[in-house]
């Protein structure tokens, strides 16, 4: 398990997150990625990225009051009852996507992202946990929550766009500046 003193650097990177938007949400293979911040062009060039981003392999859930709006397993739910899981179609393929459109409102074809046009979704506070997990406190009394289960694989990444590289991998945090 990490020591107190990642959990603490984890803490503080996280807390750059804090008075930003959850701008872009989408898959890459089979993780989930989150961006904060304003949306800029990629310094490849190719495509867009919010200044921070959360890379996110292991189970994760958005919740609202006493309900799950949508997590990890809804990937694997079709959008409506009856209805298929269509993974050539990433805007409204499964019940995560629908989910998730209907939290940003907006979708973006040639990135292939979902895009919060929304004031919600802020980020007013961060917490984590002794074994890497997180949980982010939005606008709209949402929360992102991320918690690693396995002892070994990548659970996560924080990546700020010019800076800090934090890995959660088998619950120990290693910070890279």
């Amino acid at each position: 398990m990490p020591d107190n003193d990642n959990r603490t650097q984890l803490q503080s990177c996280l807390n750059s997150l804090v008075g930003l938007p959850l701008s872009i949400v989408r898959n890459a293979a089979d993780m989930k990625v989150f961006h904060f911040g304003e949306i800029r062009e990629h310094p490849s060039g190719r495509g867009t990225v919010g200044a921070y981003a959360l890379h996110v392999q292991c189970p994760w859930r958005i919740i609202a009051n006493d309900r799950i709006v949508t997590g990890t397993s809804d990937r694997f739910v079709g959008p409506a009852d009856g209805v298929e899981v269509n993974e050539d179609d990433p805007k409204s393929g499964s019940l995560q996507f629908i989910r998730i459109a209907s939290l940003l409102k907006g979708y973006d074809e040639a990135t292939k992202s979902f895009v919060n046009i929304t004031d919600e979704l802020i980020v007013l506070a961060v917490d984590t946990d002794q074994f890497g997990g997180a949980e982010l406190l939005l606008s709209g009394d949402y929360r992102l929550q991320i918690f690693p289960d396995g002892s070994l694989a990548e659970d996560w990444r924080f990546i700020e766009l010019q800076g800090r590289h934090v890995v959660v991998e088998g619950g120990q945090v290693q910070v890279d500046d």
